[in-house]
């Protein structure tokens, strides 16, 4: 057998004082691609999606770069700028073969003379001494791909909930406004009278009007008014006769003049009673021997408000109501007034707000049916500051359950009380004030009254002895020279204890008394 066919691994080796193995310059060359791979990932980051790098795959290597140890520069073998490196043939063995032992007969085989290196490089690439080639020829190294990491799976998210989106609101399109039209005044409109409520029908005297004789009688029909301004003169003789119900209003002036043999009669056309005849402010009634009677059904058959009334030498009889004055002069002059039914207030009622005057003469008032208490005559002053003046004289004032004459007043009273016959009832005299004792009432004079015959008080000395109430008085009154009903005169346990008239009161001055009756006092 020739010896150039013998395979080289039967002859030995000669040992080069350094040398790069195959496993190392692949291992070197893996740590050089390691390197670049690491490089291209920091300079060119991955798009962090799967298409990203499906859409850019690795290059494919067109040409696999074969390492060819060169005898003089190792370090350069491998380009910088190769991608990829090709893996060695898997047929050649990675070292040599042991030696073969050769058989102790068998000749030695002669060494091939092998072409050695011109020299051998240190590991700085120095030429020191020759090297020997590893090989004449590499084959090119496999392609090594980068292994792609595996695709981070991200948890697939629940499908979010979809609203159903509402429909947008119709939006009407925003009508242009109306061209206003300037409006025209309206056309006025006839003015019309507000409503009025319809008047109750009176009859209305206007002008000063007499009542005759010959058209008597004369029937009113509704209520009738005297305006003012106007005037009523009725002549003697004339009967008026009102229907029930029926006012006779003055504003203005009503004379009802009649005589004492014929004198003017207001008397009711029939059941039930008509009214009254009524005064109203700045009114002039003067009523002489008249008569009425059948009036009264609202309580007050004669009125007078802030006006003048005059009744003289006439007679109220048979009457439903009292007669009443406000604040206005009265002059009620030998008149009677009895029978009547007065369902409230005394027969004669006086009440002034700022003070006036008051003229009661010769009249005979008592025998009416009223309230339980109420007096006969009943005058009430309210003004602390205005003075009322009474000019009471020749009066008889019988009484039933109440005094015969009370006087009411807040100011001062001057006048005279004189010559009347205060008979009967609970008291003769009463009065009522809010003035201080003293002074009391300086400037009313009380001289010659009948005091007598009252009803005693439930006491017993009085019921034995039959004595009543003369007089009494929340101030200071001077009543001496008058008759208390006997000769002893009134009885007053601390001051008169043997007096047998009516009591007056502890702030009643009485002594002297008159020991017989006075002349000038009507009798009952």
């Amino acid at each position: 057998m020739d010896s150039s066919n013998q395979p080289h691994d039967n002859q030995p080796v000669r040992t080069l004082p350094f040398r790069i193995s195959r496993d190392t310059a692949i291992l070197l060359a893996a740590l050089l691609f390691l390197a670049f791979a690491i490089l291209l990932a920091v300079l060119f980051p991955p798009a962090g999606s799967e298409l990203a790098r499906a859409r850019t795959p690795a290059p494919a290597m067109e040409q696999a770069t074969s390492v060819v140890v060169e005898p003089v520069q190792i370090a350069t073998a491998i380009p910088a700028d190769a991608p990829t490196i090709a893996a060695l043939p898997t047929d050649a063995p990675p070292y040599p073969a042991p030696p073969t032992p050769a058989p102790a007969n068998a000749a030695p085989s002669p060494t091939p003379d092998l072409p050695l290196p011109t020299a051998a490089l240190d590991i700085a690439g120095t030429a020191t001494t020759p090297a020997l080639a590893l090989a004449p020829t590499l084959a090119p190294p496999p392609v090594v791909q980068p292994t792609p990491e595996p695709p981070v799976v991200q948890p697939t998210p629940e499908p979010p909930v979809v609203q159903p989106t509402p429909e947008p609101p119709v939006v009407q399109p925003t009508p242009e406004p109306p061209v206003v039209q300037p409006t025209p005044p309206p056309a006025p409109r006839p003015t019309r009278p507000p409503p009025t409520a319809t008047p109750i029908p009176v009859d209305i005297i206007r002008a000063t009007t007499y009542w005759t004789t010959a058209q008597s009688p004369i029937t009113l029909r509704r209520d009738t008014v005297v305006a003012a301004g106007a005037g009523l003169i009725i002549e003697p003789g004339v009967e008026v006769r009102i229907p029930p119900g029926i006012t006779l209003y003055v504003d203005g002036r009503l004379y009802a003049l009649g005589q004492a043999d014929r004198p003017v009669r207001f008397i009711g056309a029939s059941l039930p009673r008509w009214e009254g005849i009524v005064g109203r402010p700045g009114s002039d009634i003067v009523l002489e021997h008249v008569e009425v009677r059948g009036g009264g059904a609202g309580g007050t058959v004669i009125a007078s408000e802030q006006g003048s009334l005059a009744i003289r030498s006439s007679r109220i009889i048979d009457n439903g109501g009292h007669v009443r004055i406000s604040t206005g002069r009265i002059e009620l002059r030998d008149s009677e007034i009895t029978g009547n039914d007065m369902p409230y207030g005394a027969a004669v009622e006086i009440v002034y707000e700022r003070g006036g005057g008051v003229t009661l003469t010769g009249n005979r008032i008592g025998g009416n049916r009223m309230a339980f208490g109420s007096p006969n005559v009943r005058i009430g002053s309210r003004s602390p500051n205005d003075t009322v003046t009474l000019d009471i004289q020749g009066n008889l004032f019988v009484g039933q359950d109440g005094p015969n004459l009370a006087l009411e007043t807040n100011g001062p009273l001057q006048g005279s009380i004189v010559c009347n016959g205060l008979i009967g009832g609970s008291n003769g005299l009463s009065i009522l004030s809010t003035l201080p004792q003293a002074p009391g009432l300086p400037g009313l004079t009380i001289r010659n009254n009948a005091i007598e015959k009252h009803t005693p008080p439930i006491i017993p000395i009085y019921l034995e002895r039959g004595i009543g109430r003369g007089a009494t008085s929340d101030v200071f009154i001077d009543m001496r020279n008058n008759w208390w009903g006997a000769v002893e005169g009134p009885y007053e346990p601390d001051r008169h204890a043997d007096g047998r008239g009516d009591a007056p009161g502890d702030l009643v001055a009485f002594d002297p008394w008159l020991t017989e009756r006075p002349a000038c006092a009507p009798a009952q």
